[in-house]
């Protein structure tokens, strides 16, 4: 006797049929394998061209990388930070207008580089990392500023807000955008905005066999946008484009607005 099962594919994060998954941005089961990088399944959606790891690396084993394969921060080091902090210098000075007098928050924030130089435009600056050794170090080095060693999710609970969330290369490593967007969209007052970078699948410079692609390194790396479906993405959790910077590389640079 057949049996009908009803499936709520709208609760579903990706469903799969016959190698079809649910694409994490449109929503659509127009998912396709693409490819395999380091073992890991490349998908890209027929809908909106979002690439992404599929299934997504579970917890346990991004832990493991981290903790073995990443920066090697610890309390009292981190790599090249004379000249992090100098680069933080110098990068945050176009967002003086954005952050002076403002509560800001670095989303991603490693060793708190950036903190400390939106504080230096006078900000009011807070920073987020899931790294303990990262905030181990940003906790010592900035013993003035906020620093939270959390995953997104947890952190929304605070329910704090902020005129200003910068985001550097932070959207790329997460598995699957939902949380993180989440927690932009709880912590980003509104008519506040939002920057971020990371690197753009789009772009003109991105080898036409993207599986030669440098920023396709899973599991470091596990999603990639282009412009127009990482707008669709923000649209979706009340943003819009404030403004595009262009790029000589393939790397998005762009600020949202909140609505």
């Amino acid at each position: 006797m057949n049996k009908e099962v009803n499936v709520n594919l709208s609760s579903c994060f990706s469903f799969n049929i016959n190698g079809i998954a649910q694409c994490p941005v449109c929503r659509k089961i127009k998912a396709h394998f693409f490819f395999e990088k380091e073992g890991y399944p490349i998908y890209k959606c027929q809908g909106c061209d979002f690439l992404f790891t599929h299934p997504y690396p579970d917890d346990a084993t991004l832990a493991h990388h981290y903790a073995h394969n990443y920066r090697g921060a610890t309390a009292e080091f981190y790599p090249k930070a004379a000249d992090r902090r100098w680069r933080g210098f110098w990068r945050s000075l176009p967002f003086a207008p954005y952050v002076a007098r403002k509560d800001v928050l670095d989303m991603g924030c490693g060793g708190g580089f950036m903190v400390e130089a939106f504080a230096r435009l006078g900000a009011r600056a807070s920073g987020l990392d899931i790294s303990e050794n990262s905030i181990a170090y940003a906790r010592t080095r900035w013993p003035h500023y906020n620093f939270y060693c959390e995953d997104p999710a947890a952190f929304r609970k605070r329910k704090l807000t902020f005129d200003f969330v910068f985001s550097s290369e932070v959207l790329e490593h997460v598995p699957g955008p939902d949380e993180f967007m989440k927690t932009l969209a709880a912590v980003t007052r509104p008519g506040g905005f939002v920057y971020i970078s990371a690197p753009d699948a789009g772009h003109p410079a991105v080898p036409q066999d993207c599986a030669m692609w440098q920023d396709i390194c899973p599991p470091e790396h596990l999603q990639w946008f282009n412009h127009n479906n990482l707008v669709l993405l923000f649209a979706q959790y009340g943003f819009k484009v404030h403004r595009k910077y262009k790029s000589k590389s393939p790397a998005h640079s762009v600020i949202f607005q909140k609505i």
